[in-house]
């Protein structure tokens, strides 16, 4: 069963999105363009990981239902 490498990337832009938009909305606050810029970027990183692990998902299932063979 090999593992496509959207799944793991997007983990890791879901981690990292997660990260900026909390310090965007606790640390330095959503009223500075600072804390309003690292929030919208943590949401919209939060939302590409969603997406690209949603494909790569579909992508595994799609590739085990066309690996098998009609005599297993």
């Amino acid at each position: 069963m090999p593992l496509d490498v959207r799944v793991p990337i997007s983990g890791l832009f879901g981690v990292v999105g997660l990260l900026l938009l909390t310090y965007g909305a606790f640390v330095e606050g959503l009223e500075t363009s600072a804390g309003q810029l690292n929030g919208i970027w943590g949401a919209l990183m939060v939302v590409f990981a969603a997406v690209l692990g949603y494909y790569g998902v579909r992508a595994e299932r799609r590739s085990r239902l066309t690996a098998r063979t009609p005599g297993e």
